[in-house]
């Protein structure tokens, strides 16, 4: 099958004195309807990696290609009518409800789509991130975790084209999405993810959970130090010892038949 996007030899550098990679020789594929988990230590370069996968950041050698497309290559608009991005931190330096968060989602359609297109994709996803009782207060008002949960809905409103919710050839970015959010709502987000996949939407995602990652992952990337140290799935990567070997620590993994997955966790030097 051929991927929806793949990255060819991608390097970045930064540092004019005293240059250091960022990122060195990392090639991928990511297939239509995956959800791909990038993880890593800290600095391994999962968000550099990220922000090249969907167009923000250009990389200083290598190519990516959205949809057998140079990724360079395509327009702006288009390009944010097929995909959308969550950063890491999104500050809002001005007074704005939560509504005109979630509605700032659906700009790319303002000339496409139908006024009651945009209600219906709007009303859905508020339903999904539970903001019902929030939409009128000042965003600023909210907990970061609640303001995590307005930005993630403003983020679907986007990849979400229509309201027939049909996200064959989508591809949502999510640049650790869990942060901020308790258990619950981790839970309730992955679980969502996983339904929206089920409607054809491609999803990749930089997560620090190893758990949560080896639990709602089809293909898990991980990177050391800005280079790639191999695609898996989870049951290749709690089968070998990369986990490890990434992130200096001995770190196993026990299949748990109450639970129905594999459970990770350090052993500690005692």
């Amino acid at each position: 099958m051929t991927p929806i996007i793949s990255a060819q030899n991608l390097g970045v550098q930064v540092g004019m004195k005293h240059p250091r990679s960022l990122l060195r020789d990392v090639s991928i594929s990511i297939r239509a309807g995956q959800l791909t988990t990038i993880m890593g230590p800290n600095g391994a370069g999962k968000t550099t990696l990220l922000n090249l996968l969907n167009g923000d950041n250009r990389p200083d050698t290598g190519l990516v290609l959205f949809k057998q497309k140079a990724l360079a290559d395509i327009n702006r608009l288009a390009l944010a009518k097929q995909r959308a991005v969550l950063p890491q931190l999104d500050h809002v330096p001005f007074s704005i409800s939560v509504m005109q968060i979630i509605e700032m989602g659906r700009e790319p359609y303002r000339d496409t789509a139908s006024r009651h297109d945009n209600a219906s994709v709007i009303r859905q996803i508020i339903e999904w991130m539970e903001l019902e009782d929030m939409l009128e207060r000042n965003y600023s008002s909210l907990s970061g975790g609640e303001q995590h949960r307005v930005q993630i809905a403003r983020t679907l409103a986007q990849v979400c084209r229509d309201s027939d919710f049909n996200l064959q050839g989508q591809v949502l970015f999510l640049d650790e999405p869990t942060n901020h959010l308790d258990i619950r709502h981790q839970y309730a987000l992955m679980l969502l993810l996983k339904q929206l996949q089920a409607k054809g939407l491609t999803i990749i995602v930089v997560i620090h959970d190893i758990n949560l990652s080896l639990q709602f992952s089809d293909q898990i990337i991980l990177l050391k130090n800005g280079l790639l140290m191999g695609q898996y799935t989870p049951e290749q990567l709690v089968q070998c010892d990369a986990l490890s070997h990434a992130y200096d620590i001995n770190i196993r993994a026990a299949w748990h038949d109450k639970f129905e997955r594999y459970l990770i966790a350090p052993q500690m030097q005692t």
